[in-house]
């Protein structure tokens, strides 16, 4: 959204020639819930008119709806920090997710967001969204008023990975996302602590709740250090096709 269609498609080759250089590209998934840019309009009756609008459709941003990088939501802890739950404030700032209008979903998100959309309840209206888009986030970090400190903090953790990687003679990850979704499918809770409890609504009656699995609020959750150093640490990378 709000980037034309010639725009996108130079950012995204960019993304899959970083990718091809080995370089894994991460992204915020948003701070305004799955309904705003940002948050939530506020100064009297054009901004309660625009919320009104916002809160009818689910409303992607991007890059963090691109399928070439890897979209990073936020969590928090809840209470006595006992787990974590997706990251809100106050109902003004909170965690984005949801659906892209611009791109279609990749293969490999297939078969668990089929899973997400069939078994879960509470979901938004089906006509607000696309459930055929790329879906958003890929996983989730801890958030500090925002995901802009979440991204990064999880493209760190990666970097460390990545330099245990080149220490071995191994190649750097790259187009990590189809990995990243095979490693949390195949072993639950190893490389991802779930988070199932929050959502995406903020002011809004109807938003993307956090699930068990992978959840258009959070993704597959937050990295576990050991877990995600042992699966994509040790082996050699499989090749994906990038078309350029």
């Amino acid at each position: 959204m709000f980037i034309s269609d010639d725009q996108t498609a130079r950012i995204n080759t960019a993304f899959q020639l970083l990718a091809v250089r080995g370089v894994s590209v991460f992204g915020s998934s948003g701070d305004g819930g799955s309904h705003y840019s940002f948050q939530p309009f506020s100064g009297g009756a054009i901004a309660d008119a625009l919320n009104e609008v916002s809160c009818k459709y689910q409303m992607p941003v991007f890059p963090t709806g691109s399928p070439y990088i890897v979209s990073v939501g936020g969590t928090m802890w809840k209470g006595d920090g006992s787990h974590p739950v997706a990251w809100e404030e106050d109902k003004t700032y909170g965690t984005g997710g949801g659906f892209s209008w611009q791109f279609g979903m990749p293969d490999w998100q297939k078969k668990a967001v089929a899973a997400y959309l069939v078994n879960t309840t509470g979901l938004p209206p089906a006509s607000s969204f696309n459930k055929a888009g790329r879906a958003f986030p890929d996983i989730s970090g801890v958030a500090v008023e925002g995901t802009s400190q979440s991204s990064p903090l999880v493209a760190g953790m990666f970097s460390m990975i990545v330099d245990k990687r080149l220490s071995k003679g191994l190649p750097a990850l790259g187009f990590v996302s189809p990995r990243l979704w095979k490693v949390a499918a195949a072993y639950p809770g190893e490389a991802f602590l779930d988070v199932t409890e929050g959502g995406t609504a903020l002011t809004c009656d109807n938003g993307f709740p956090a699930a068990p699995g992978w959840d258009a609020a959070t993704g597959w959750g937050r990295p576990i250090w050991p877990g995600l150093l042992k699966h994509l640490g040790e082996d050699e990378v499989t090749a994906d096709t990038l078309v350029i």
